[in-house]
């Protein structure tokens, strides 16, 4: 049986730009395994009741039920051993540490540039939900914490360690791209997604971004974004 990806979906069920749900598609691209995309709305949660939480991503493999996409990746690690995601204990440890590190530094710039781009983006059904969500958890209105200039400034100074990384080897985790790649290029895939790109072409981190992608397309065909 084909795995299932539970995966947060536009007013077009083609827009995909969950971050997190991006992490899973790439490491489940990066392990050649076949997969069909299930896209829900915001407001979408009995399709996923299965699997006793109320948030994707999620994957169901037979009858084996996993979410969160770090235990998505520790699971396809051991079910599917080719080329490993996580490797050992040691480098998994490392990846979930640089990407606390990162992906923490990171987000939070992007989410004053984006936050008014999935608005935009998601289907009239789930506006009300996203509004009151996230203006409960910003503890502000989305259109006072959208600031697109600072969260690019803010962007470029926290992704210095990433281009001066990345200026000395072609991917994150070395010579071939791994886990801890996917788990820092879902939120470029985010912006991306969205119509944005916050990181200067021609850059060390677009040329990363940029091979990510060209290879996911090759599998899976061009990417869908806003306009």
């Amino acid at each position: 049986m084909m795995i299932e990806l539970f995966e947060l979906r536009g007013a077009n069920p083609e827009h995909l730009f969950s971050p997190y749900c991006w992490r899973v598609r790439l490491a489940l691209a990066h392990k050649d395994l076949p997969f069909t995309s299930q896209p829900l709305r915001f407001t979408d949660k009995q399709p996923i009741e299965f699997s006793g939480q109320k948030a994707v991503p999620v994957i169901r493999d037979g009858e084996t039920a996993v979410n969160d996409s770090m235990a998505i990746f520790s699971y396809l690690d051991a079910q599917y051993p080719q080329k490993p995601l996580l490797g050992d204990a040691v480098s998994a440890n490392r990846a979930r540490l640089l990407e606390r590190l990162i992906f923490g530094a990171l987000r939070m710039p992007l989410l004053k540039i984006l936050v008014p781009r999935v608005f935009a983006c998601i289907d009239e059904a789930d506006k009300e939900y996203f509004r009151t969500s996230r203006e409960k958890a910003l503890g502000t209105t989305l259109e006072d914490f959208a600031d697109r200039e600072a969260g690019i400034a803010a962007f470029g100074k926290a992704a210095a360690p990433l281009e001066g990384w990345l200026k000395d080897q072609p991917y994150l985790d070395g010579e071939t791209p791994a886990g801890t790649d996917y788990l820092i290029a879902g939120l470029f895939f985010w912006a991306w997604c969205l119509g944005e790109q916050p990181w200067e072409s021609g850059s060390a981190v677009d040329a990363w971004f940029q091979r990510i992608l060209k290879d996911y397309e090759a599998q899976h065909g061009p990417v869908v974004r806003a306009a």
